[in-house]
């Protein structure tokens, strides 16, 4: 169902008969006419009355009825209109509405040219189909069964919103969810229909079996999420990923709150992983850096000393892989959004963790 702002309503108007009514009416022996309405639109109107929102009927009924009903209700009314656009439209000039700011709520075809003229029609559920098919909102309620109490819950309702969500509320909020999730959707198709992207996910993750299988060990780093990202990796290892098997030797440099502060207070924060790595690394590990930009000082310290004693590095980088980019190999994510790198690295991680597994147990397989 749209939605109805009451900050973008300054009057409403409504038919009598089919909207206040059922449409139908009783007559006495002596031709008077007597209709039923219901109770819940009077509080309606009295509530949006509350809310400030001007109110007025016109209708082409001349009898009494419609005279009676607006004066229990205390409302403008116009009756015994012909014309009812042209009333509605003389009505606006006189005391200043501008007609894209009226909703106008009617049920037939002689509210159809009103009902064209104005910003917001409304129409109960058992409108005539050109009006129904005109509306801007159709009410779920039929002709006097509460179409009013309806409108003014809608509106008031919206006026909640309005105050709880002043930047937009919950519409506002699904179109960033969608906008979210179509921006990470095309980040993930764009990386699987490059051949680079597969290609280095491949050998990293051939190396990195070819170096548990000769005794080595996987090495991650990072700082802030990635480091997070570091530590899920070097858990999946270490623990299980997808199939149940023999533990695999996966770190996590910077684990150790102890050793971190230490080196940062007597060497320098670049310090913090080089040392570590320096402790814990051997000729042919392998050595994953994470980093959305590829420039963290420390992880470029670190690297320098893996090429050194001979560790085989790679990384997941972004925002074009910055200087570590130009120093290994790895997967670069074409984004310039922190959010969307790490969620690719994570993706790309456990890709890793899943063919590394099936590696080892086609070896195993092999062996038997």
């Amino acid at each position: 169902m749209k939605r109805l702002e009451p900050d973008k309503i300054d009057l409403i108007v409504y038919d009598f008969d089919g909207v206040m009514t059922d449409n139908r009416v009783s007559l006495t022996e002596d031709g008077l006419e007597s209709v039923v309405c219901n109770r819940a639109d009077g509080l309606g109107v009295d509530l949006l009355r509350r809310a400030g929102i001007p109110q007025i009927i016109i209708s082409t009924e001349t009898n009494n009825v419609v005279r009676a009903r607006a004066c229990k209700l205390g409302l403008e009314a116009l009756h015994g209109v012909p014309d009812k656009r042209k009333a509605l439209v003389d009505y606006c000039e006189e005391r200043g509405f501008e007609l894209r700011r009226v909703a106008y709520v009617g049920n037939d075809l002689n509210d159809l040219d009103a009902m064209q003229c104005v910003g917001f029609p409304v129409s109960p559920a058992d409108g005539h189909a050109a009006v129904r098919a005109l509306a801007y909102l159709v009410t779920r309620a039929v002709g006097g069964a509460g179409v009013v109490r309806e409108l003014a819950d809608e509106l008031l309702a919206s006026e909640e919103r309005r105050r709880e969500f002043p930047d937009g509320g919950p519409r506002r909020f699904a179109e960033t969810i969608r906008r979210e999730l179509d921006e990470a959707a095309r980040l993930r198709t764009a990386m699987m229909n490059d051949p680079t992207t597969i290609e280095a996910v491949e050998t990293m993750a051939r190396t990195v079996v070819k170096s548990l299988r000769s005794g080595g060990r996987v090495i991650f780093a990072g700082n802030g999420g990635s480091f997070a990202d570091a530590q899920h990796l070097a858990a999946e290892f270490v623990g299980r990923f997808m199939r149940e098997r023999a533990p695999l030797a996966g770190i996590c440099l910077g684990t150790n709150a102890s050793t971190v502060t230490a080196v940062g207070n007597d060497y320098r924060f670049d310090d913090v992983f080089v040392r570590e790595l320096r402790a814990v690394a051997r000729k042919d590990d392998v050595f994953i850096a994470l980093s959305t930009s590829g420039n963290s000082g420390n992880l470029i310290t670190a690297i320098d000393a893996a090429r050194e004693i001979g560790v085989h590095v790679f990384a997941l980088l972004g925002k074009g892989g910055g200087r570590i980019a130009r120093l290994v190999p790895g997967l670069v994510v074409p984004s310039d959004n922190t959010a969307r790198i790490q969620e690719m690295h994570i993706t790309f991680g456990h890709i890793l963790c899943g063919l590394v597994d099936l590696m080892m147990s086609d070896r195993q397989q092999d062996a038997a």
